[in-house]
């Protein structure tokens, strides 16, 4: 992985393979961070169970968490290699892809998630455009953004540092979403989490399911 003095500079694919090699998920789903983890996780897998393994995409898998134990058998990308390889072993149908390009027909699929996935893009509707085109006409995709303001207080009183995720590239709200999200789908749910009747300044994240028209 080739160094340079600011990260971000890097283009994505090789950030994310900075951000990798930089730190693990592991942290994730463990302690504080893993308490509020498995909140967003258990309404996910709330919305696909039932639903068949191959009719389900999951843009941006990480290291494969989202569905470990679960017994649900998505189809599961990332654009990391380092990530990827992580993920063997926890998942059935893998692959190493770019979201901006999904190597996927049109309309191929019931659901396609994007958990924390959108800020660590530089283009949120491009993805979101992509995301649709592999959707069947009223499929689902479902969407988790963090609230990078609380996220990196948290991360300063856990003494992580860089405070800020190294790979959030787009600082994403509700209203951002809306604006997303209006080309192409309609908004089914909306929730905060993990505090759903407090404004999203005072909460961790903003949980969508949208609807492709």
């Amino acid at each position: 992985m080739r160094s340079s003095a600011n990260p971000r500079e890097l283009s994505e694919r090789d950030l994310h393979e900075y951000a990798a090699e930089l730190e693990g998920h592991d942290s994730q789903v463990t302690g504080v961070v893993g308490y509020f983890y498995r909140m967003y996780r258990d309404e996910v897998v709330a919305r696909v169970a039932g639903i068949g393994g191959r009719d389900v995409l999951e843009v941006g898998c990480g290291e494969g968490m989202m569905f470990d134990g679960t017994g649900l058998q998505p189809v599961q990308m990332d654009v990391s290699m380092t990530r990827v390889g992580r993920a063997a072993g926890k998942g059935r149908f893998l692959l190493c892809a770019d979201g901006y390009q999904l190597p996927f027909a049109d309309e191929s699929f019931e659901v396609v998630l994007l958990i924390a996935v959108l800020e660590h893009t530089r283009e949120p509707g491009r993805l979101l455009a992509e995301a649709r085109r592999v959707l069947k006409r009223g499929g689902r995709a479902i969407v988790v953004v963090p609230n990078d303001a609380t996220m990196s207080a948290g991360r300063l009183l856990l003494g992580k540092f860089p405070i800020r995720y190294p790979d959030h590239l787009t600082f994403t709200t509700p209203a951002r979403m809306r604006l997303w999200l209006a080309n192409g789908f309609r908004v089914r749910e909306r929730f905060m989490l993990p505090f759903r009747w407090l404004p999203f300044a005072a909460n961790l994240y903003y949980f969508v399911v949208a609807e492709r028209t």
